[in-house]
Order: C-alpha cells, then structure tokens, then sequence
C-alpha cells in the first residue's frame, strides 16, 4: 500500500514538473534554430494591420508600417533618397506631375509582380477610405500610365512629394480590389492571409505581447537581402523594466528609451547607445486662448518669460533638454531658420531677473495682486486655472516639470486650481477634440518630426491637420487675422520645390508667430534614443533608417537599417545555381511554395529559468531514485 501511494504521488509530482519544465522551454530548439531573430521592443499593442485604419492605430503606423508593405523610394534620416519599389522618378509640369517607375523585378510574395495598378488601387480606396487631410485639394489623381509608370497629379508643387507619394506603402491590388469592405479587411489574427512584396512575412503573434515577422527566402531585391531570419516585434508596458530587458538580453533593441534611465546602462558590457546629433523631439505648453486674460499677446509673453526654461532644461530634462525659443523650431539644430529677433527674452537674465519683468509686464495692464499672491484683472477676473498634463511618455518627468512650471504661475500671480494628469489618448481628446475646453494649459510633447520644419508649419496651418498646435489653443478663433496670415506661409512653404525658397517662407512665419506665443515651447529633447545589443547584431546603421510619414525618427525595423544588420560571425552565403529566367513582363509566374511557417523564436531563458530547470532536473533524478529503492525493498507476496 506504502509503495502505491509512492508511486501515486511520485507520479503526479513528475507529471506537475514536466509541465513545468515544458512551460519554461518550449523555444529552445527553435531558439538554436532560429539564433538570428531581431527582437524589438514596443511601447503599445496594435490592433490592427489593415493599413487603412494606421490614422486610428498610431501603434500599426509607428511600429508595423514597413513590415506590413514596402514604399516607392527610402527617405533616409540622413537626407538621402533611395530607390526601392520604384527604380527611378522625375517631376514634371512645373511640380504638378511626379512620375514613379516600377522595378520590374519586384513580386508579392504569392509571386505576382508588382506593378502601377498596384498602386493606383492603393491610392483609389485611400482617396475612399483614409485620404489624409494633409493632401485635401493637393493631390487630385493617382494613375497607372503602364504596367510599370504611375504618377501623381498635383494642383500645386508639393514640398514633401517624397514622403507623401514616395513614401506609399503599396498593397496588392490582386487582394485588395475584391473586397467588399476594404476598411473592414483584417489579418491581424490571421497570418496567412498577408502578402507582401517586403522581406518579411507575417508568421505568428501571441495576442497583446508579440508578433513575429520571418524572412522571405525569394525575396526579390536580392541585393538587400536582409541577413537576419526574422523581426519579432514585443511589447513591454513598463519603462522602468527597460534596463532589465536591455542588459538580460530579453530584446536585442530598446527604441524610446527614456533619458532619465540612461545612467543604468551606459558603459555596461554589450551595450550601445544612438540619439539625435541635436534634440528636436518637442516640449510644449498650450495656452488656451479662448480663456480671457490668456487671449491676450501680451499676458502669453509674460508666461513664456516666467517659465524657467534653463531650469527645467538641465534639471528636470537632465541636460538633455535645450530651452526653446519663442517658435517650435529648433535654431541649434537647423540654424538656416534662425530668426534673431524669435529668441527667448530670457537669455542671458537670472531666473529672479524674468519673473519681475513678467511681473512688469502684467503689472502695466492693471492686473493687481490679491492678499494671496493670485492676479485680478480689472474687471474682476482672477488668473485661476486648469493644468491639464500628458502623463506618457516620460512620465515622471513630465510631472515634475509640469509642477515647476505651476511654481513659475504661481510667482507671477497666476493660479492652478485644478492639475489634472491624463493618459494620453484622454489627453488628446481633452486638448484637441472636446468641443468644450475648460483648461488654461495643457502640457504635452511632439517627438522627432521627419522635417525640421515640420511643427512650426503643421501646428498653425489652416484648416487644421492631425492633432495640430491650433485647435488646442483656438488661436484661430481669438486672433483669426494673424492666424490666417501664418497659415498663408505654412501653405506657401508646402508648396516649394527649392529649399531655400522653404526656409524663407518658414522664417516669415517665426517673425509674426514670436509675438503671439499662443503655444510655448519649453524645450526641445531626445525623445527616441536606442538602447542596444552588440553582441548578437553589428552593423546598427541608424542613419541608414528610412522616415515614415510624420515620424522622423529611425526605427530598426524599418528599411535600409533591417537590410543590413548582420548578425555576429554571420558569413555570406555560397552562391545559388543559375537563376530561373525571369518571367516576361505582365506575365505571372507560378506563385512560389509557401515556407512551413515556423513556430515563433524564443525570447531565451534567464538565468533564473535556468537555475529553476537545474533545481527541476535534480529532483526528478531523486524521485526516480526513491521509486528504485521503494521497488527493491517492496516484500514479495506470500
């Protein structure tokens, strides 16, 4: 009896420990097989990849968009243009007309060739379904000329031709076109349905923690090639974990990696660091100006002067903040639009020095101090206010800027009654799209634009474009005059062709806008900075990153950079037999087999993991062992 209940119980504990041990292991094999897999760390979970609803999922459009499909030409974060889809491109009618020609050889991954009615489909159910504001009464026809030429008809030369037409990520029109809902259209939870012509293909996904991306072996730019086995994208919700998985090896990249938390990883073994040669990403401060005495040009100056701009910049940003003018570009990083007169009026005074001349200043307009410190106007109306906050990202930071900043209120007379933090999807329906807004200011921050124009003629263009700058302070309302006339020159700078003619443009409207402040800008900043593994990948061109849309920071997962990371003692393949001819053109050819899919790699085991399999092993030898001696000893029946 002693030994079946032995045996019974030995039994169940190997049975719980089996599963324990498969839970723990089961990407090990594939982790041996699958050594090459590139895994990125993400900061939000997608929700879909059909890419007419990226305008909805800012998570698909940072951080899924060039794995899902492949754009025309590259537009490097080092200026460079290169040809990708299209193998060339010129632009005629005076900038009305620019013209892409197809590379022949590229193919979808079902092996169908790419052509120009590819995307002109693409184009079509984007006029339907997700045209950009950006583009309302530029863009007027995408057209197929041939199977191999398709152009795009402008009303007017159109400064970022290259990102916007360039940049198209191109869908297959052999999918695309036959469906009925084309914005219900989903293959988030269904792999096998993506076909791409990029080089990697949706393999796997674990729904809310990871996705993974495996390499196409008939990749047809065999030139770039990628030398990597696959891209897995995995999200991690905590930033403060970001030093752990970096160091642990969990991930091989970390890309918003915040600033305050580089001291625990610089210098660290195995680990490299990559930021903007200057910060561009932006810290601001809407003012409301639909709020009376905030519609006032001269109250918004006295707090732009008060905001201890230095303070906040090597303090709180660390030193990695550089104190902004009174525009949203930034001189030190793009000096070509430095306006002399557009600088803080803060330079070169003491802290102590800026708060009595804003005092002065809203001292001149009959604004008097009450028993508690706190402005009244004239008529009555005491400066007390809402402070609305984007919690994320960069949390802490923020906050404790946000609370200096109110000090600063605080020492002119102006009153935070009510500070209220917000996530930022409640955030931006609170700044940008409640129809009534109740705060005097909103903190918030714009990361690394492709352009460094971009924000200051973005935020003030009419009618507004995305989350703009304008509908926040409803600048447009209260000063609608000036407002037009910026507008005017943001309209003007989009459509120059020649830079130089841009920047001129750009410069008027800094001259106008220094007066007015409706948003200040506090400082400029790092916000992506790259935290990464040198021991698995070399080769981490960042510049070698192509920008996407309004994003102008790199991304590893992103063309030409994912190209040509090389993974560490990887050696060039032996050359292939003689190339099958290639199909004729308009012809397709048979669809190549598709690969097994593979199970998705393994993040790896930690070393506690380890330990705790050892800690498994061992016991199930001395389980083993006990039953052997229970069985020796058990006395044969009589």
């Amino acid at each position: 009896m002693e030994y079946r209940k032995f045996a019974k119980y030995s039994f169940a504990l190997l049975l719980a420990l089996a599963t324990l041990v498969a839970s723990l292991a089961p990407g090990t094999l594939v982790q041996a097989e699958q050594q090459n897999i590139l895994r990125i760390e993400m900061n939000c979970i997608v929700s879909s990849f059909n890419p007419l609803q990226s305008q909805r999922d800012i998570c698909q459009a940072v951080w899924f968009a060039n794995l899902l499909y492949e754009p025309l030409i590259l537009n490097l974060f080092n200026g460079s243009l290169v040809p990708w889809l299209a193998e060339r491109w010129e632009i005629l009618d005076n900038g009305t007309r620019y013209v892409f020609y197809i590379d022949k050889r590229a193919r979808w991954s079902d092996g169908k060739p790419v052509t120009a009615h590819d995307v002109e489909v693409t184009w079509n159910q984007t006029f339907t379904y997700a045209f950009p504001v950006t583009l309302q009464g530029i863009l007027e026809e995408v057209r197929a000329v041939d199977n191999y030429t398709v152009e795009f008809i402008t009303t007017q030369p159109w400064a970022r031709w290259y990102a916007d037409f360039g940049g198209t990520l191109v869908r297959p029109a052999h999918i695309w076109e036959n469906l009925k809902d084309p914005l219900a259209y989903e293959f988030i939870n269904d792999p096998s349905k993506h076909v791409t012509s990029g080089p990697f293909l949706y393999d796997s996904y674990k729904p809310s923690e990871w996705w993974y991306f495996r390499k196409r072996p008939d990749y047809w730019k065999t030139e770039n090639m990628p030398k990597i086995d696959g891209v897995m994208m995995i999200y991690y919700a905590e930033e403060s974990l970001y030093p752990l998985i970096i160091q642990r090896g969990d991930v091989d990249v970390v890309c918003a990696y915040p600033f305050n938390l580089l001291a625990q990883v610089v210098g660290k073994p195995n680990i490299g660091i990559w930021t903007f040669p200057q910060p561009v990403a932006t810290e601001v401060l809407a003012i409301n100006t639909r709020l009376y005495p905030l519609n006032m040009k001269e109250v918004r100056q006295a707090i732009d002067l008060a905001i201890d701009k230095i303070g906040i910049a090597q303090n709180y940003f660390m030193g990695y903040g550089v104190p902004g003018n009174r525009c949203l570009v930034n001189f030190a990083a793009c000096p070509e639009f430095f306006v002399e007169e557009a600088a803080w009026l803060g330079w070169g005074k003491t802290h102590e020095e800026r708060i009595a001349e804003a005092n002065a200043i809203l001292d001149s307009l009959g604004f008097t101090k009450g028993p508690d410190g706190i402005r009244v106007t004239p008529n009555g109306t005491r400066l007390s206010y809402k402070f609305i906050v984007q919690s994320a990202p960069l949390t802490a930071v923020r906050l404790r800027t946000s609370e200096y900043i109110i000090d600063n209120l605080r020492e002119i007379g102006i009153e935070i009654h009510t500070y209220q933090p917000l996530a930022i999807m409640d955030f931006f329906v609170a700044e940008f799209l409640a129809p009534t807004k109740d705060w005097g200011f909103a903190e918030g921050t714009y990361g690394e634009y492709p352009e460094p124009w971009y924000n200051q003629v973005y935020s003030y263009l009419l009618p507004p474009v995305g989350f703009a700058q304008v509908m926040a302070t409803g600048f447009n309302e209260t000063e609608p005059e000036v407002a037009a006339q910026i507008s005017d020159f943001a309209r003007s700078a989009l459509r120059r062709l020649n830079y130089t003619d841009l920047v001129e443009d750009v410069k008027q409207m800094i001259k106008i806008y220094k007066d007015y402040v409706p948003t200040i800008c506090i400082v400029f900043y790092p916000m992506f900075i790259f935290v990464y593994r040198t021991d698995r990948f070399t080769n981490w061109n960042f510049e070698h990153s192509t920008k996407t849309g309004a994003f102008g920071y790199p991304q590893p997962m992103r063309p030409l950079i994912v190209n040509e990371l090389t993974p560490v003692g990887w050696t060039p393949p032996s050359p292939s037999p003689s190339p099958s001819p290639s199909p004729s053109p308009g012809v397709s050819p048979s669809p190549s087999p598709s690969p097994t899919p593979t199970p998705a790699p393994s993040a790896g085991l930690t070393t506690e993991q380890t330990i705790l399999l050892i800690a498994v092993a061992i016991i199930i030898i001395i389980i083993i062992l006990g039953y052997l001696i229970a069985r020796t000893r058990r006395k044969p029946k009589t």
